[in-house]
């Protein structure tokens, strides 16, 4: 038999031959997987192991080599990758090589959802370990976010995965205890502590024990401690280094309350197994390090005699540098220098969050050798101790700003800055000390840099993120992508919000609502990760810690202005002295001074502003006249008065701390009145004598607020009179009164149009959508409508605009989130609503209102109310703002006439400061338009040329005449 002349038997045996190549081949190959395969399990299992016992990088060297090997033979997008790339993960984390671990933990992310789904069961544990480095990162909330986001998916199947569900439970209800919602930890701890397994049960305990030392129940808290050591040990051992973790964390019980031997006993048990388990280049045996360094700083000397006893306290001082200086070399990857005067660079930290608190104490504890020296008349040395404070202090704000600008959520970045707020204080202190000491002026403008910084941060570093996508070359398509994100992270938080408010909130839209948000906002971070890596102009300008110095403030200050910036530490329960450092820049003259206070300060800040916004002003008696009176005038002594030959003739730029962010400065007194009748017109406010105008700080006034005009309209003004308004109102019924009618809006819009160039939308036809539209094109915006306020949640405070037609997709209700994704080219916004400027204050970044919406979306001016504004009253004072500032007046200065206007023509009833004190200017308070002053001066100056020309023209006629004739 042939096929194409050739015997079929070769065809035949050349089939035999591949197919017997073909078998040995994956003879072989399968050969290889399963010896792979065994190496794998061997690897994977010596990992574990090396993992269990302590020993992280063994462990993940033979982690990496199961992960190559499945790579190599799976693919790197395998199923069988995501599990093995979670437990490096672990191994990064315990290493404290953090952004690793996010990246690992990422990847496996990755891949389960790309296998399975955003919601599939596997991916709890990847939550739960991401949720713990950003725990360790310091970003509590983002903490709190993942773990939630754990429990959600491991409900899915909650009986293969109770284990995965006891250990995420635990992780929630710590992070409660992190972001100090105590009750909230308690209840889950009292939940869950029965039903878990003792090594669990551990956990609870120890932080039950955690949770009573913060709210000083020290009994119950030194209990459950040694309960947590009984349970640990029956199921550990006695030298585990779950233990000794859980040591540490005692001995932090045991310095609080002033147990000094015990503590030093249990921290050199805790010394010995940390040395076990981990190396000297680690956070936990920092911790150890640290906690002799606070043992010396903090024991009290037996010492009787004077002499003696400071001795001793100078040399346990200087034990403990030496150990804080240990403690700092072993959270650093490579600084090692055990000079006490020396500090590693701010990336140099293991863990950032444990280095910063290191050098804060270590700082502290210089600053107490100083003033221990200066005690002594060692002036010498206590210049040395403070400067060498003022070294240790400044890496500290460095890492703030490095951790802040590493958070992408602004949530997470407020609290930050209300939990270090007291650093910034430190560090100013330091410097008046060092000041005060040498008189030496770098000092002052260093102590004005820290309160720089210490001023609305986390508010400023979302506005340098967003100059910096601007500059920083980034393409539209990824511009366009954030936005989105942005806007559907806003969109269903608002949701989120709204359904929690209802009576009977739907479980199924919550968990909805909240696995979109946590969606959305993974994205996100992803994206600006992105951002960072390849983009290094954005990186590069948002990670640059830039603060406006003297120097240029004063280069940037008129003659007539001056700025004057505070910083407070408000007496406390146990220390009835507080302190008040108060900066004064002029365009030639700096001054720096401190002034101790104690609660009277505190109580007159309450009294005016209770008096201000006082709902039943109508019924103001003497004695609340002469209180006002009385706290008014404190405060102006307290405040300015020691600084008013600089002031006199200037225009104030005020930047308050603290409760000073509550009141309108023109409402101090200038002198104390006769207080035996009630005279409101008569009082001697500071506002006669000064134009006054706020900031949040001079960085974000001068390098952020300064804005030309771009837009192509003058003014878009909306003022809806709510009448027949229907709308339920049941979803925010717990934070608001009532939308009643403005009956005096429609006059203000109108009173308004006749000195700027207006498009008006009243009544029905102001709506939010409008305004989303059109708000772009107009160089002044006017919203003369109710304010909601929501101090829970601030970003969802809302402009109330009419209610929506019903072809609109919009509710109505613009909330503080979404004019941030706004982007507007206006120089000025007035908010002429109720308590647009109030809100929640927050420690660290001022009050919360709906102003910072329009600054952050680019408005760099806002007028602003405090309180509720009589209607009437508010209408005349916004119609005379207007009028000074067609006339070519600065913002601030047409406000203050329109105030003084008020009070001039106000019978003796709405004389009264709660009629119109209640408007503030806020930022950049340069005039809008040319004075008509300067109109008539070019015109006469134009007149005066014309005149000149033609008597020089006449004169060479008249002589070429005079000449012809001759």
């Amino acid at each position: 038999m042939t096929l194409n002349n050739k015997p079929l038997y070769k065809y035949i045996f050349i089939l035999i031959f591949l197919f017997y190549q073909c078998m040995h081949a994956e003879l072989a190959i399968s050969a290889k997987l399963e010896s792979d395969s065994l190496l794998m399990i061997e690897y994977s299992q010596k990992g574990f192991d090396a993992g269990r016992i302590g020993d992280f990088e063994l462990a993940k060297l033979y982690l990496t080599k199961a992960l190559e090997l499945r790579k190599k033979n799976y693919g790197s997008n395998s199923i069988r990758m995501a599990s093995i790339l979670n437990n490096i993960g672990v191994s990064n984390k315990n290493l404290g090589e953090y952004n690793a671990a996010i990246k690992n933990y990422s990847q496996a992310e990755s891949i389960y959802i790309n296998e399975y789904s955003e919601n599939h069961p596997r991916l709890g544990s990847v939550y739960i370990n991401l949720g713990i480095i950003y725990k360790l990162k310091g970003d509590y909330l983002k903490y709190n976010e993942y773990i939630e986001n754990a429990i959600r998916v491991l409900s899915y199947d909650p009986l293969t995965l109770k284990n995965s569900i006891e250990t995420a439970e635990y992780n929630l209800a710590e992070s409660f205890y992190l972001l100090k919602r105590y009750d909230s930890a308690i209840k889950y701890c009292v939940q869950n502590i029965e039903k878990v397994p003792i090594n669990v049960k551990s956990y609870y305990t120890s932080l039950l024990a955690r949770i009573f030392t913060e709210t000083g129940d020290n009994k119950s808290a030194d209990l459950y401690y040694k309960k947590t050591f009984e349970l640990i040990t029956e199921y550990y051992g006695k030298d585990s280094y779950d233990l000794g973790l859980e040591y540490l964390n005692y001995i932090s019980f045991l310095l609080s309350t002033n147990r000094y031997d015990d503590a030093l006993e249990f921290n050199q048990l805790a010394d010995k197994i940390i040395e076990k388990y981990y190396t000297k280049k680690s956070t936990y045996y920092s911790e150890v390090m640290l906690h002799y360094a606070d043992y010396y700083f903090s024991r009290q000397s037996e010492v009787s005699a004077l002499a003696s006893f400071n001795q001793k306290k100078k040399e346990d001082l200087q034990k403990a540098l030496n150990y804080y200086q240990q403690a700092i070399i072993a959270n650093s990857e490579s600084f090692s220098d055990i000079d006490q005067f020396s500090n590693p660079q701010a990336n140099e930290a293991i863990s950032e969050i444990q280095t910063l608190e290191i050098l804060k104490k270590k700082a502290l504890c210089f600053e107490t050798l100083g003033d221990l020296n200066l005690a002594f008349s060692n002036k010498e040395e206590s210049l040395q101790n403070y400067q060498a404070a003022l070294d240790a202090i400044s890496i500290s704000t460095e890492l703030i700003h490095q951790i802040r600008t590493g958070f992408i959520s602004e949530d997470s970045r407020i609290f930050l800055s209300e939990n270090q707020e007291s650093t910034f204080f430190d560090a100013v202190n330091i410097c008046y000390k060092l000041f005060d000491l040498t008189s030496d002026v770098t000092y002052a403008f260093k102590g004005y840099e820290f309160t720089e910084e210490s001023k609305s941060a986390s508010f400023l570093a979302a506005v340098k993120d967003s100059k910096a996508q601007q500059f920083g070359g980034i393409p539209d398509s990824l511009m366009n992508k954030e936005d989105v994100l942005k806007l559907n992270i806003s969109n269903y938080k608002e949701m989120l919000f709204d359904e929690n408010q209802q009576d009977e909130p739907d479980p199924e839209r919550i968990e909805l609502y909240n696995s979109k948000v946590f969606q959305y906002s993974a994205q996100y971070s992803q994206l600006i990760t992105h951002l960072e890596t390849y983009y290094p102009n954005y990186y590069s300008f948002k990670y640059k810690n830039e603060i406006i110095d003297i120097k240029s403030v004063q280069e940037k200050l008129k003659k007539q202005d001056a700025i004057v910036e505070y910083l407070i530490q408000e007496p406390d329960e146990r220390n009835n002295s507080g302190k008040l450092f108060r900066f004064v820049i002029t365009a030639d003259e700096f001054e720096f001074s401190a002034n101790n206070i104690d609660n009277t300060f505190v109580e007159d800040i309450e009294n005016v502003y209770q008096f201000l916004t006082d709902p039943a002003y109508l019924h103001t008696g003497l004695d609340d006249y002469k209180g006002y009176s009385i706290s008014a005038y404190n405060l102006y002594a307290e405040l300015l008065e020691n600084s008013i030959d600089k002031l006199a003739g200037k225009d104030l730029v005020i930047i308050p701390d603290d409760k000073l962010s509550y009141i309108p400065f023109d409402a101090l007194l200038t002198a104390m009145p006769d207080t035996s009748k009630m005279n409101f017109r008569n009082l001697p406010y500071l506002v006669q004598d000064f134009a006054v105008s706020y900031t949040y700080s001079t960085t974000l006034l001068y390098n952020y607020f300064e804005k030309d005009k771009k837009a192509s309209k003058e003014l878009l003004a909306f003022a809806p009179n709510y009448i027949n308004d229907d709308r339920d109102e049941t979803d925010i019924s717990t934070f608001r009164s009532g939308l009643s009618p403005l009956p005096a809006v429609e006059k203000e819009v109108e009173y308004i149009s006749k000195f700027v160039t207006s498009d008006i939308f009243k009544d029905e036809f102001a709506q939010e959508k409008d305004f989303k539209e059109l708000a772009s094109d107009y160089d002044i915006l006017h919203l003369a409508m109710h304010t909601i306020l929501n101090d829970t949640l601030p970003m969802y405070s809302r402009l109330a605009f009419a209610k929506p037609t019903k072809d609109s997709d919009d509710d109505g209700w613009l909330n503080t989130s979404e004019i941030y994704n706004m982007q507007l080219q206006a120089r000025m916004a007035v908010l002429s609503a109720c308590n647009t400027g109030s809100g929640k204050l927050q420690k660290g970044e001022g009050v919360m209102s709906l102003a910072r919406g329009f600054l952050y979306a680019g408005c760099p001016s806002i007028i602003m109310t405090l309180w509720e504004v009589e209607d009437e009253s508010g209408a005349l004072i916004m119609k005379d703002f207007y009028r000074m500032l067609s006339q070519g007046k600065s913002k601030d200065e047409a406000l203050r006439l329109a105030k003084l206007s008020h009070i001039k023509s106000a019978d003796p009833l709405k004389a009264h400061p709660h009629y119109w004190l209640g408007y503030v200017a806020v930022g950049n308070s340069e005039p809008l338009f040319t004075s008509k002053d300067l109109y008539f001066i070019l015109a006469l100056f134009g007149i005066i040329i014309l005149i000149f020309i033609d008597q020089t023209y006449r004169k060479k006629k008249k002589a070429k005449f005079d000449l012809n004739k001759q």
